[in-house]
């Protein structure tokens, strides 16, 4: 099934007129893989939004309900995680940035709403990174178990900690001190980030990344990132900022703009791309045109790109694990394009080797 035609992305791209159109057999497809996808919740707003509830099926109601009521749940248990990391870094003068999901909703932005995510994201300052590390193991915050090697990776090359769970909570927190890995080939300038970081309307002391910047972030991290399951959500998140924000008339020259500043005009011109294949977001053709000309992508290669990063992204649609070998070699494809990105080919190549030749020790 074209992506186009699958009833989420009808759905996704203009609820009321989905809601009405839609059978229940379309329901089943759109629920399974509105829940692959992470985007049930998602789904529940946006019915609500439009006042739909009463035309849903009765069988349908039921998933819309518990969707709302899970979206709901993890908001409040977002806000308190954030408020948590605040009162544990602030004694210790130790600023942060909440990055992701987590930022959407202490933002009181609409890509917040119905936004699920499996753990919270925070950025510090590179210079305050050991001791934030320690400050939150102190407060309950402790690395899972990792070998050796998979704690230097992460402390070399990558651009956070080892993740962190809560004793008592069982939370999920990833501290990041850049956007990037230091090994990238893109290299936003973190300063810039903190310099026009913006602070939470609804948590004291807590910090956001700027509207542009927080979608560029979001850009970033979904194609550099060879992981695309939750590829259409993230999708929906920029998609949601992009019209949200968009209601400035200057918005699409600083996002352009911007984008030069910090060396991202790539993802962005993916992002772009896709949200207007997937979602048929409103982006006018120059900026688009403005990230594909500052990012220099230009010629055959940018359009397998295009083609590999849609693949990928939409086999989320399919159903269950039956993909076509096609997309199976397009998420291949963009898992390898994700390591070249991130990582040096001499740096790239032992690091493969050594997970492939000890991935069954290390599970």
């Amino acid at each position: 099934m074209s992506p186009k035609r699958h009833p989420l992305i009808q759905f996704l791209r203009n609820p009321r007129t989905a809601i009405e159109s839609l059978s229940l057999s379309d329901w089943s497809q759109l629920i399974c893989a509105a829940r692959r996808g992470h985007l049930l919740s998602r789904v529940a707003h946006l019915v609500c939004q439009h006042n739909q509830q009463n035309s849903l099926p009765e069988k349908v109601r039921p998933h819309i309900e518990s969707a709302l009521r899970v979206a709901e749940s993890q908001r409040r248990n977002v806000l308190w995680e954030i408020t948590q990391i605040h009162r544990a870094l602030k004694p210790r003068n130790i600023p942060f940035i909440v990055l992701k999901g987590g930022a959407y909703i202490v933002m009181g932005y609409e890509a917040g709403v119905g936004r699920v995510m499996s753990d919270v994201d925070i950025m510090v300052p590179q210079a305050h990174i050991i001791d934030a590390e320690r400050t939150l193991i102190e407060n309950g915050w402790f690395p899972g178990k990792l070998n050796a090697y998979d704690q230097r990776y992460y402390r070399t090359w990558m651009h956070e900690l080892p993740p962190l769970h809560h004793l008592k909570r069982g939370t999920s927190l990833d501290v990041h001190h850049t956007i990037l890995p230091p090994t990238a080939a893109l290299k936003p300038d973190v300063t810039q980030l903190w310099d026009k970081a913006l602070a939470s309307r609804t948590t004291e002391g807590v910090f956001a990344l700027a509207p542009a910047d927080m979608i560029l972030h979001s850009a970033a991290h979904l194609f550099h990132d060879g992981e695309v399951e939750h590829g259409l959500r993230d999708l929906v998140d920029i998609d949601s900022l992009l019209t949200q924000f968009a209601k400035d008339d200057e918005f699409w020259i600083q996002l352009t703009q911007r984008a030069v500043e910090l060396n991202l005009s790539r993802p962005l011109y993916y992002a772009l791309q896709c949200c207007r294949i997937f979602l048929q977001t409103s982006i006018p053709d120059n900026a688009v045109q403005a990230s594909k000309t500052t990012g220099n992508l230009n010629g055959a290669a940018t359009h397998v790109v295009v083609y590999l990063l849609t693949s990928a992204i939409g086999a989320i649609l399919n159903e269950g694990k039956h993909q076509t070998l096609a997309t199976s070699l397009a998420k291949f494809l963009i898992f390898v394009r994700s390591h070249y990105l991130r990582m040096p080919m001499y740096l790239l190549i032992p690091h493969l080797t050594r997970k492939m030749l000890f991935a069954k020790e290390e599970r």
